[in-house]
C-alpha cells in the first residue's frame, strides 16, 4: 500500500483535476447571447410543430375515418417541466454552491451551499424529466402507432427540450 499525497484530498472522487481558464467578460456575455439564442431556437421548434399540427389534414385519397394527429397538452407537458428547470438552474446564485462563501468557519460544506446544491439537484432534474418525457411522448405517441407523416412533431419535441438543456 503507498502512502498518499501531500495534497491528497478524501473527499475527491477523481485524482486529477480538470484545467482552469480565465474567461474575460466578452467572452462571458458572448456564452449569455448564444445560451439565450439556442432557448430561443428551441422554443421556435416546438411552435413550428404545434402551428403545423393545428393545420394538419388527412392526406386526400385516405378513408374518411382518418384522423389527423395534433398536438396535446401531453405534448406540452415536458417543455414546461424543462422550462421550470431551467429557470430554478438560471436563478441560482452560482457562488453559494462552493463551501468557501457558504459562511462555515471551519470549511466545510455550510448550509447555503448545501441548499444551493438540492435546488440545483431539483432544476436538472426537472430538465433531465422535460427531456426523458419528451423522448417517451415521441416513441408512445407518434412511432409505436406508426404515424410516419407526424413524427415530426415528436422530434421537434426532443429537439426542443435538449435545446433547453444543453442551453
Amino acid at each position: 500500500m503507498s502512502i498518499p499525497h501531500a495534497a491528497y484530498d478524501p473527499r475527491r472522487v477523481f485524482r486529477f483535476s480538470l484545467p482552469h481558464f480565465e474567461v474575460g467578460p466578452k467572452v462571458r456575455s458572448v456564452g449569455t447571447y448564444l445560451s439565450g439564442g439556442l432557448f430561443a431556437l428551441s422554443y421556435f421548434l416546438l411552435f413550428d410543430a404545434a402551428t403545423l399540427s393545428s393545420h394538419a389534414k388527412p392526406p386526400p385519397d385516405a378513408p374518411y375515418d382518418v384522423v389527423p394527429v395534433h398536438m396535446s397538452f401531453v405534448d406540452w407537458i415536458p417543455a414546461i417541466c424543462s422550462t421550470l428547470g431551467f429557470l430554478v438552474t438560471a436563478l441560482l446564485d452560482k457562488s453559494h454552491l462552493n463551501a468557501a462563501f457558504s459562511g462555515d468557519a471551519w470549511g466545510g460544506e455550510g448550509p447555503a451551499a448545501v441548499r444551493a446544491r438540492v435546488v440545483l439537484f431539483l432544476g436538472v432534474a426537472l430538465m433531465a424529466g422535460g427531456l426523458a418525457g419528451s423522448l417517451t411522448v415521441l416513441i408512445l405517441k407518434y412511432i409505436m402507432p406508426d404515424y410516419t407523416g407526424y413524427i415530426y412533431y415528436g422530434a421537434m419535441n426532443v429537439a426542443m427540450n435538449a435545446g433547453i438543456m444543453i442551453s
